[in-house]
């Protein structure tokens, strides 16, 4: 699974038979929650995923979470 940094909240991304599965992601403990209401499109690459995931979370960027960062 990847893990990104998305302007300070972490989701975790997994490619599957199915697509991409996004997961809200609790780093202290490890656990994952699927979330259904974000859509990754099946075409897209894993170096698309931190664009993507930017563009539609950007309002939530601040000066002290600019970007979107793959951290594992």
């Amino acid at each position: 699974m990847l893990i990104y940094n998305v302007f300070g909240r972490y989701l975790g991304v997994k490619h599957t038979s199915e697509g991409w599965q996004v997961f809200r992601a609790d780093m202290s403990e490890r656990k994952f929650s699927r979330l259904y209401d974000i859509i990754i499109p099946d075409d897209l690459t894993e170096h698309e995923i931190p664009g993507w995931l930017g563009d539609i979370f950007h309002e939530s960027a601040s000066e002290k979470h600019p970007d979107v960062i793959c951290v594992e």
